[in-house]
């Protein structure tokens, strides 16, 4: 037991966190302070945590908290470039959080024993979210449930997935909002809002610049967002 009063989670943590299954086994990747895999072993929530990340210093400061909070004995620290280091066997729930939309992708695409159905991937992407919901789409990804929150004034999305090996149709709205357009919190309202405000600028510098036929593209990804028919348009 911790002698240390346990710290809270930051609501992106937070929601990551609460994807997270009772009594599975844990994989953090791009772990830093490795917050989320002490926290959740501290509560009891997980059986067992990998803190993974590729960088030595995150991983000092990762050690340092798993040893502060008392942890050793259900985490531990591992570098690993995404999930080369880790083995199957020591996951059920895997957080990716805190990286590109594209990097994430590329760290599922290469880690061939995620394909197998049984895991869960929990992910956070701070850009090109797009192209991630585009990526998980086209290779056998389904989006389990997707939850918006607000972590220091800033939108963030949470993905739940799994592969189930079906192929899916990846239209404008869903590349750029996934499911939040069901959504009806003040959460996934912002982080559309934030989407679409995003895309306007987007627009007002390719028309600036002359190049109109990818305006009309982002334009009618607004459009889709609102769910606006053909002849509404």
């Amino acid at each position: 037991m911790s002698r240390n009063t346990l710290f809270e989670l930051d609501e992106r943590l937070a929601l990551c966190a609460s994807f997270v299954r009772q009594d599975s086994k844990l994989v953090d990747v791009g772990t830093d302070h490795a917050f989320l895999p002490v926290k959740l072993a501290a509560e009891g929530k997980i059986l067992s945590a990998v803190a993974s990340d590729v960088r030595t210093g995150p991983l000092k400061n990762a050690e340092s908290n798993i040893r502060l909070y008392g942890v050793e004995d259900r985490v531990r620290a591992v570098l690993s470039d995404g999930l080369d280091n880790i083995s199957p066997d020591l996951a059920d729930d895997i957080v990716i959080a805190g990286m590109g939309g594209e990097l994430i992708a590329k760290i599922i695409k290469r880690t061939q024993w995620l394909y197998d159905g049984s895991k869960r991937l929990i992910l956070q992407p701070m850009t090109r979210m797009e192209s991630l919901r585009l990526f998980l789409y086209q290779n056998g990804f389904c989006i389990e449930q997707e939850k918006a929150c607000v972590s220091g004034r800033k939108h963030y999305s949470v993905m739940l997935c799994r592969y189930d090996g079906i192929i899916r149709e990846c239209s404008k709205k869903i590349q750029y909002i996934g499911s939040l357009g069901d959504d009806d919190s003040e959460e996934a309202a912002g982080y559309i809002n934030m989407i679409k405000t995003k895309l306007k600028r987007k627009i007002d510098g390719l028309e600036k610049s002359g190049r109109r036929d990818e305006a009309a593209y982002f334009r009618s990804v607004i459009e889709e967002t609102e769910g606006k028919s053909e002849a509404e348009k």
